[in-house]
């Protein structure tokens, strides 16, 4: 059996034959969504930053360099979808999967993925993220502290969990689609769900601001969704058999 990184080193090559679509999709992604972040910025403003708080730029390109993170971020999660459709062609060749998935089945799946992700940045954006800033507006008040946030800090905080719970929503989705492909098998997502915990409690460590409250907001989710998605790969297999 090939070691991991054999597998990665298959993974690569065959990402690298795409190289060009995948880039041109990022830059797409960047030009267009670069249009369109003055109005962006302005909503977010408006949406989310508590009463009494006060928005600042602590540098004279902050700004701009915020909002070629934000187009370049936009692109790159463009060319994702793109990425992980090379990424399993491979693995179906490498691993000799003979039963693809119907035309009908990848229709609803992908349907349910792009649902699921637009309802994870909505349950961020309009319900989570305002109580969530409005209680530390409120604890930090407490303490006798005046809000002034960099704009870079801010955005940059409503924009990865805006994300990452996106993606926390597409956890069943992917888990399904691995166990109706052959890829993993329901008992080994079942044997290794202790690992994976840990592994999602670092991701969210990484990806979020430091302090625990954005952490533990980023890192439940997942582990929720986790879940869910093994009972409904099980549920999948069970009929199937």
């Amino acid at each position: 059996m090939a070691s991991i990184s054999e597998e990665l080193g298959y993974i690569i090559e065959a990402i690298k034959k795409k190289i060009m679509l995948i880039v041109a999709v990022i830059f797409a992604g960047f030009f267009v969504s670069f249009q369109f972040l003055d109005p962006v910025l302005l909503k977010i403003k408006q949406d989310l930053l508590p009463e009494g708080a006060i928005l600042i730029y602590v540098s004279p390109v902050e700004v701009i360099m915020l909002k070629i993170k934000m187009a370049l971020l936009v692109g790159i999660t463009l060319a994702i979808p793109i990425v992980c459709y090379y990424v399993y062609k491979t693995l179906k060749v490498r691993f000799g999967i003979r039963d693809p998935m119907k035309k009908s089945h990848f229709i609803i799946l992908l349907s349910s993925a792009i649902s699921l992700f637009i309802a994870g940045t909505s349950y961020a954006y309009f319900l989570m993220l305002p109580l969530i800033l409005r209680y530390l507006h409120y604890m930090s008040s407490a303490a006798g502290v005046a809000a002034t946030y960099s704009i870079h800090e801010f955005v940059s905080f409503v924009s990865i969990l805006t994300l990452i719970l996106g993606i926390s929503f597409e956890l069943p989705i992917v888990l399904v689609f691995a166990v109706h492909s052959g890829l993993v098998q329901i008992d080994t997502l079942k044997e290794y769900r202790r690992y994976i915990y840990v592994a999602m409690f670092v991701l969210a460590a990484i990806f979020t601001p430091p302090d625990v409250v954005s952490q533990l907001i980023v890192g439940f989710p997942l582990v929720i969704f986790y879940e869910i998605g093994i009972i409904v790969a099980g549920f999948i297999a069970k009929r199937r058999s």
